[in-house]
């Protein structure tokens, strides 16, 4: 399968595919935990948290195989999952500073966050993606002075 991005920008995009991934993978584990746990006290939560978790962790994976196979639009739901993965983190940085885990998790999930948003809003990648903006731009607007 050949690429629609040219080399340096698919590199880009490959690194933040392997880490939305890996992000999605751990939502999607945290769900089936979370249903593995599941008491009769806490069913319609717990239900309802592992819903969100696998919806939202799908999601991803799919914005991810979707901008990795050329599709723009993708981009900003993959840019706003990372911006509010970084709210969580900054709120995860209050948790008690007894659990050391936590401190940790914070960083892990900023870290991730921060790698995917510059990848996908590095300069090569915006720049590649107003060419071929431009360029389907001008093929449309061929296709309806063809049709006049």
């Amino acid at each position: 399968m050949s690429s629609p991005w040219p080399p340096n920008v698919r590199r880009l995009l490959l690194v933040a595919f392997a880490v939305v991934a890996v992000e999605a993978l751990a939502l999607i584990a945290l769900a089936v935990a979370d249903l593995a746990s599941l008491t009769s006290s806490r069913v319609a939560i717990g239900v309802g948290v592992a819903v969100f978790l696998i919806v939202y962790g799908g999601t991803q994976l799919v914005a991810a195989v979707l901008l990795l196979r050329g599709r723009w639009g993708a981009r900003g739901p993959i840019i706003a999952s990372q911006l509010v993965q970084l709210g969580i983190a900054w709120n995860l940085r209050d948790v008690d500073p007894d659990v050391l885990v936590v401190p940790r998790l914070a960083l892990l999930v900023a870290l991730a966050a921060v790698v995917v948003l510059v990848c996908v809003l590095a300069p090569p990648v915006n720049r590649s993606v107003m060419e071929r903006e431009a360029a389907e731009a001008a093929e449309t607007a061929g296709e309806t002075s063809d049709d006049a």
